[in-house]
């Protein structure tokens, strides 16, 4: 393992790790969270809005997810995803309905409250993407989204598809 460590030390690898590395705090920081959120009428937070989208794409056009899928999908304990969907019910922006092939299991659909929420954090997201990369060559931004759809790809295959 050392020996795999000295290798990688000053290599691209390296580089890449830290660009991943401060990219995610970057997007995790209050200022960005706030401008996403700011003069909306939601009440959540950013973990709020992670869930929504979770079970937006788990829905498709099937009869939404269950909890322990978001939980899954979200690398979270069950617990964690159940209370975070009990505050996310409370405020109306999701739904939960009695599985009709499993009465035991329940399943979660955005209400069209939620899905309005997510629409417009969703339009401000682009909006401060695309203003960050205004001054790109479009085919920079191109590329970058090839590569990081690539390496998202590689991620799944190794730990699980998203």
């Amino acid at each position: 393992m050392y020996a795999l460590y000295i290798e990688i030390m000053g290599s691209p690898i390296e580089e890449l790790d830290e660009t991943i590395v401060g990219f995610r705090a970057a997007t995790q920081r209050p200022a960005y969270r706030q401008r996403l959120l700011q003069d909306l009428d939601y009440a959540g937070g950013i973990s709020s809005l992670r869930l929504m989208r979770t079970v937006e794409r788990l829905s498709g056009d099937g009869p939404g997810p269950s909890i322990r899928q978001v939980a899954t999908e979200l690398g979270v304990e069950h617990s964690t995803a159940s209370r975070s969907v009990d505050t996310l019910v409370r405020a109306y922006l999701l739904s939960r309905s009695r599985c009709a092939d499993d009465q035991r299991q329940v399943r979660l659909q955005l209400t069209e409250q939620g899905r309005s929420s997510l629409r417009a954090t969703t339009r401000r997201r682009q909006e401060v993407l695309a203003a960050l990369v205004e001054a790109w060559d479009p085919d920079d931004v191109h590329t970058l989204t090839r590569l990081l759809d690539r390496l998202r790809g590689e991620f799944d295959a190794e730990f699980g598809h998203r």
